[in-house]
C-alpha cells in the first residue's frame, strides 16, 4: 500500500511525530510519502528554535517550497501536487483541510484514478459560521461539496465530529477523531534542576498575539485576579497590547515575547493555569501541553478542546466568556480552590495523557489508510 499525505508545513511539530510514528509502523512493503507545501508561515521566520537543517523526524519528505506559505502560488502546489500522484501511484491520500485551491482537483483526479482520499478536518461549528451570510452560504456549500467528494475523515476531536455530521458525515467516515503532540521531546527539555522563572505565582498564556486569542479581554480580567500573567508569543497585536498595559497599568501582565518551544516546559511547570480564551480556536495544542505537566487549563468555548481535553470543573473551566461577573467570580474561585484540587487534576491529566497519546493517533490513522487502501 502507497500512502500519500498531502500537508502545508514542515516546522509543524504536533504532525511531525505522528508521520514519523506512521512510517516506523506501517508494514514492510508499504510506502509512505509525506509532501510538506513549505518550511513554516510568514511572520513565524522568528521562531528561534527553527532550524531545518536539524529536523528532528525521521520520515520520507518532499519539501517543495523554502518560502513563507503564504508566498506560494496555490496554483504551482496544484500542479506539484498533481505530478507527485501520477508519478507516486498512491493508494490512499490524506489531505490537510478543504482551503487549497488543489483541494478540488486532487479529489477529482483521485475519484478518476480510483484513489481512495481521506481529509483532515480541525474545523468546528462555531469557527464555521462565521462572516457575511451570503459568503457562508457559499462556503459552506463548497466545504460539503469537497466533504462529499471523500471517503474518510481524521477529525481534531469531539467538536469537529460535531461539525463533520453536520456536514453530512456518515459516523463510520471517521476513522480518527485525535491529536497528539511530541510528549517524549517535550519531557526532555524540562531542565534537570528546574527553577521558576517568575518569583511569584502566575497564569500562563502561550499564542500568537493576534485578535481571535481574545486577549485585550484577558488584560482586563488581570486587573482583578491576585496573580500575574505571563505571556509568550509575538504577533500583529504586540505593539497594541503593550500600549494597552502601559496606558492602564497593568503590571500584573509580563509580555515575555517569543520562547524557544524547548524553554516552554519549565515556564508551564510553574504555573498555576493555562489561559486558552480564544473567541476563534480550533482545537488549542497548548492545552495537550499544559495536561502533560499537570496544569489546569481555563478555556472558553470557541475552542476545540473545550469539552474534550478540558472538562468543565474537572481539570480546568470551560467558559462562554471572561468578562461576565459570573464567570469573572467563577475564575477567582477556581484559582482560590486550586490548591485543595490540585491531586484531583493531576490524576485526570495522567488519565488525558494516555488517551491523547501519539501512539495511539498514529496507530487509529494507520488503521484508516489500510481500511480504505486496501479496499
Amino acid at each position: 500500500m502507497r500512502i500519500l499525505i498531502l500537508h502545508n508545513l514542515l516546522w509543524s511539530q504536533y504532525k511531525s511525530v505522528v508521520f514519523e510514528k506512521i512510517a516506523q509502523t506501517c508494514a514492510p512493503e508499504d510506502e509512505v510519502l509525506v509532501v510538506q507545501t513549505a518550511i513554516t508561515e510568514k511572520g513565524r521566520e522568528d521562531l528561534v528554535d527553527f532550524d531545518v537543517a536539524n529536523y528532528a523526524y525521521q520520515f520520507p519528505v518532499r519539501l517543495l517550497n523554502r518560502i513563507p506559505l503564504q508566498q506560494v502560488s496555490p496554483w504551482k502546489t496544484t500542479w506539484d501536487w498533481i505530478r507527485i500522484i501520477l508519478a507516486f501511484r498512491p493508494d490512499v491520500i490524506n489531505l490537510t483541510g478543504y482551503s487549497e485551491v488543489g483541494t478540488l482537483p486532487v479529489l477529482l483526479l483521485s475519484k478518476c484514478l480510483g484513489i481512495k482520499t481521506i481529509m483532515t478536518v480541525e474545523s468546528i461549528e462555531n469557527l464555521s459560521a462565521r462572516g457575511n451570510a451570503l459568503a457562508n452560504t457559499l462556503k459552506t456549500t463548497y466545504k460539503r461539496f469537497l466533504i462529499r467528494l471523500c471517503d474518510g475523515f481524521f477529525s481534531y476531536g469531539l467538536n469537529t465530529n460535531k461539525f463533520l455530521f453536520q456536514s453530512g458525515v456518515g459516523k463510520r467516515q471517521i476513522l480518527s477523531y485525535l491529536n497528539a503532540f511530541d510528549k517524549i521531546a517535550f519531557h526532555a527539555t524540562l531542565p534537570t534542576q528546574p527553577e521558576n522563572p517568575h518569583n511569584k505565582p502566575y497564569l500562563l498564556f502561550v499564542g500568537r498575539l493576534s485578535p481571535e486569542k481574545n486577549l485585550p479581554a484577558l488584560f482586563d480580567l488581570l486587573k482583578q485576579l491576585p496573580m500575574d500573567l505571563l505571556v509568550v508569543g509575538n504577533g500583529p497585536q504586540h505593539d497594541e497590547l503593550t500600549l494597552k498595559k502601559q496606558r492602564e497599568s497593568i503590571d500584573n501582565v509580563h509580555l515575555l515575547g517569543t520562547v524557544a518551544w524547548g524553554n516552554l516546559a519549565n515556564l508551564y511547570q510553574h504555573a498555576t493555569a493555562l489561559m486558552l480564551v480564544s473567541t476563534a480556536e480550533t482545537w488549542g495544542m497548548v492545552a495537550n501541553e499544559a495536561q502533560e505537566l499537570h496544569k489546569p487549563v481555563i478555556c472558553t468555548e470557541a475552542c476545540g478542546c473545550a469539552n474534550d481535553l478540558v472538562i468543565d470543573g474537572q481539570n480546568g473551566l470551560v467558559l462562554s466568556d471572561i468578562t461576565s461577573p459570573a464567570n469573572i467570580h467563577k475564575i477567582q474561585q477556581f484559582l482560590a480552590d486550586f490548591p485543595r484540587q490540585q491531586a484531583a487534576i493531576e490524576g485526570f491529566s495522567q488519565r488525558n495523557s494516555q488517551i491523547f497519546s501519539v501512539e495511539r493517533l498514529a496507530a487509529e490513522m494507520l488503521s484508516g489508510f489500510q481500511h480504505l487502501g486496501k479496499r
